[in-house]
């Protein structure tokens, strides 16, 4: 059983109500049908102990090529009896639909279906608290843009305005939050508007080397730009967790599954 370890982040911003100050978020992501002991008890607990208002989660529940998906499936039927938890659709979550797996992944969706999370499918969902709200973005890379190295097939870029063209209009006046399974496009990210990114994918560089961070992108690319923790770029700020489980390369080296935990803040002059 592998540790968990619990990221922490404060993310102050001035366009978030008086009412959301010190409201809680618990981002999980990429556990790819992992267990942390009997039922995900451990992964429940730690999360238990978090007490957050709200779960996010950011794609690869499953594993597209892994006929097991009962894990995902008992870890979000505990947490919505808990929190009000949404979540959105990883490259994993694609690939099943589209590989061998697809007759017996059909099943997985219609039951996932049946959850009372909700899916964000480049949707938009508005969280309240008294009179106040917050936005909440849920957005779907298409899995043509999951680049791997050695596929010619695939495109890494977004076509052109593609958050415009696809989510839901955005109020720059108000405190958005985006939900993206990658990292790699947050220049387009920033450029909608979003506030706060929550993503994975990376894994943290499944190998982490001190003082130079993670060693190889799932695109299989050395040195990712973007592999773990927070970053800004003008007025936003993009958090990318390690994550809890893996794909194909299951081994981590100084990088332990994790749950991040954000505290927001709402920031007066």
């Amino acid at each position: 059983m592998s540790k968990i370890e619990i990221a922490e982040y404060i993310v102050e911003n001035k366009k978030i109500p008086k009412e959301f100050d010190n409201y809680t978020i618990v981002q999980i992501s990429d556990l790819h049908n992992k267990s942390f002991g009997n039922n995900n008890i451990h992964l429940i607990n730690k999360i238990d102990k978090i007490n957050p208002q709200v779960v996010f989660i950011t794609g690869d529940m499953i594993d597209g090529e892994s006929k097991n998906f009962q894990v995902a499936l008992d870890l979000l039927n505990n947490l919505v009896n808990k929190y009000k938890v949404y979540y959105i659709t990883g490259n994993h979550e694609q690939k099943a639909l589209v590989k061998k797996y697809k007759n017996l992944y059909k099943e997985y969706f219609r039951k996932l279906r049946n959850i009372e999370g909700v899916h964000l499918d480049n949707e938009k969902i508005q969280i309240k608290k008294g009179d106040s709200h917050i936005n909440l973005y849920g957005l779907t890379i298409p899995f043509k843009c999951y680049k791997y190295l050695f596929d010619k097939n695939k495109s890494i870029d977004l076509e052109e305005n593609f958050l415009q063209d696809n989510l839901p209009e955005i109020n720059r006046n108000e405190y958005n939050i985006l939900l993206s399974h990658t990292p790699f496009y947050f220049d387009e990210y920033e450029k909608w508007g979003a506030d706060l990114i929550l993503a994975g994918h990376v894994h943290g560089g499944i190998i982490r080397i001190p003082f130079v961070g993670g060693l190889l992108s799932p695109n299989r690319q050395f040195f990712p730009k973007y592999d773990l923790g927070k970053y800004n770029k003008n007025n936003s700020t993009m958090i990318v967790t390690k994550g809890l489980g893996g794909s194909k390369v299951l081994v981590r080296i100084n990088c332990k599954p994790e749950i991040v935990k954000i505290i927001l803040k709402s920031k007066h002059y």
